[in-house]
């Protein structure tokens, strides 16, 4: 039987491609930008805790929405939109339900200083004067006790206690101004508010509304000329136990310039549990 020749391959012949090759994908690298927009994304969990961390979300969704167009414009090389869209939604999220949070409680909060504030303009308006420096003591302190007992306890504290002294002082101006030179004490808005240490604070301003004067020529001239006393600013501190607001009057200032006042700065714990 003849022997068939065996013929040689064709050089243009397509070699086999291993399978194990095929399955080998082409390697993409993890976009940096995306899994910083992420890191920046959960931080932004502390923005309920203090506005500073906003900037954490903004960066998540400004981070995020570069690293996914980026990751799509350069798909062959980059990965991870995965990664940059759940920043750009914890970023959303947080964001704006601390936005969201921190206005509803600084509309509750300027909506309870309010209402103290109106109560109290009833008590230097009708009521006595140890009423009105009941007030000026903290709920735990006037728990308990009548106005006139408590009073008579702070009385004997004044001459320790210049604060207390100066309330006093400063009520009875305001109640000499209401009785004696017939002017109408006003409740006018809540100039400040805010968070202070453990508790809050809020500045609650006052117009005293005088009568014309004898030999005014009309009531806007009396009014101009009296501009610099017809404003009483008192300071209000709070504490806030299941919600409820309990308030006391911490400062009184008689006469006051609207929009002139400036908390004090809080102490800086030192690390020792020392403030300075």
């Amino acid at each position: 039987m003849p022997i068939e020749p065996i013929s040689s391959p064709s050089p243009t012949d397509t070699l086999p491609v291993s399978a194990i090759e095929n399955e080998i994908p082409t390697y993409r690298a993890i976009s940096p930008m995306a899994v910083v927009a992420l890191i920046c994304g959960i931080i932004a969990l502390l923005s309920f805790a203090h506005p500073v961390f906003l900037l954490s979300a903004a960066a998540a969704i400004l981070l995020g929405l570069l690293a996914d167009r980026k990751i799509r414009r350069l798909s062959d090389v980059l990965t991870g939109r995965e990664l940059a869209q759940s920043g750009i939604a914890l970023g959303l999220v947080f964001g704006l339900a601390s936005i969201t949070t921190t206005a509803v409680q600084d509309w509750i909060l300027s909506r309870e200083a309010a209402k103290f504030a109106r109560l109290y303009e009833k008590v230097l308006g009708t009521g006595t004067l140890e009423q009105a420096m009941w007030f000026t003591q903290a709920p735990r302190i006037r728990a308990g006790k009548s106005p006139q007992d408590l009073y008579a306890e702070m009385k004997k504290m004044m001459g320790n206690s210049p604060t207390l002294d100066q309330h006093e002082i400063n009520i009875k101006k305001l109640k000499s101004e209401i009785a004696d030179e017939g002017a109408k004490l006003e409740f006018v808005k809540i100039e400040q508010h805010g968070k202070e240490n453990l508790g809050v604070y809020a500045a609650a301003l006052y117009e005293l509304h005088h009568p014309p004067r004898a030999g005014s020529r009309d009531l806007e001239e009396h009014q101009h000329e009296d501009e610099g006393e017809n404003f009483a600013l008192l300071v209000l501190k709070g504490a806030v136990t299941n919600r409820k607001y309990d308030w006391w009057v911490d400062t009184i200032a008689y006469p006051y310039r609207p929009e002139t006042y400036k908390p004090a700065p809080t102490p800086v714990d030192d690390g020792h549990g020392h403030a300075h």
